[in-house]
């Protein structure tokens, strides 16, 4: 079982690596409770680690990327592979 810090530095890394995850992901993955897991959110999101969005956590664009050519050039191709109407 992972310390407080490793655990919150895990939890971090796989919102970093995919963007977005669901709590019942992070909970599965970490092997907590939904309320450890909001709870470690609400001081990543304080220390501008990531963002809490509705039932999960998002990695901020500019920490996916190297620098903002790199992210417009990423999601003009997302926009490009994406359905019609979405």
């Amino acid at each position: 079982m992972l310390n407080t810090p490793e655990r919150r530095e895990q939890l971090a890394r796989l919102v970093l690596d995919q963007g977005y995850v669901p709590v019942e992901d992070l909970v599965r993955e970490l092997g907590v409770s939904r309320y450890t897991v909001y709870r470690d959110l609400s001081l990543l999101e304080a220390e501008g680690r990531l963002r809490r969005v509705r039932c999960g956590a998002a990695a901020f664009p500019s920490a996916r990327f190297a620098d903002a050519a790199q992210w417009r050039d990423w999601h003009s191709h997302a926009d490009a592979a994406a359905p019609l109407g979405e």
